[in-house]
C-alpha cells in the first residue's frame, strides 16, 4: 500500500484531507485519499474499483522524505505517511531533480515522485465507503 504526505509553508493537515488522482493514459483516475478521524490520519490507496482498508500514518518532515527518495529536499513540506511513502504539499513549481511539481502536491516513494491532484476535498472521514 502506498502512503501519502503533503506540505507546504504553512499547511496544516487537515490540508491534505480528501482524494487523490494521478494521470493515466491522459486522464485523471483515483489514486489515493487522506482520512481523518479525530486527530489521526489515514491513507487509503485504491485498487481497481475498490478502495483498500486505510492505514494509519502520521507527520514526515524532509530528513523522513530524503529516506525516501533518497535525494535531498530543499522545500519547507507538510506530509503525511511512514518510512516508505507520503503525500506531499509544496509550493507549485517546485522541483526535485528533473520532476516538477505543478500541482503543489506529490507522491513521495522509493521508485521516486509522482504527480498528485487533488480531486476531491470530501469530508475525509475514516468512515468513508
Amino acid at each position: 500500500m502506498l502512503l501519502l504526505g503533503a506540505t507546504a509553508c504553512k499547511s496544516t493537515l487537515p490540508e491534505l484531507v480528501g482524494t487523490y488522482s494521478i494521470t493515466e493514459n491522459g486522464r485523471l483516475a483515483e489514486f489515493v485519499r487522506v482520512l481523518q478521524d479525530d486527530d489521526k490520519y489515514y491513507i487509503s490507496e485504491k485498487d481497481g474499483r475498490r478502495w483498500l482498508s486505510p492505514v494509519e500514518v502520521s507527520r514526515v518532515d524532509e530528513n523522513d522524505i530524503e529516506r525516501i527518495v533518497s535525494q535531498p529536499i530543499t522545500a519547507n513540506i507538510n506530509a503525511l505517511g511512514t518510512n516508505g511513502v507520503a503525500v506531499v504539499q509544496v509550493r507549485k513549481g517546485w522541483r526535485l531533480g528533473s520532476f516538477e511539481c505543478k500541482t503543489g502536491f506529490w507522491l513521495a516513494s522509493s521508485l521516486g515522485p509522482v504527480e498528485l491532484h487533488k480531486t476531491s476535498e470530501g469530508s475525509g472521514k475514516l468512515d468513508q465507503p
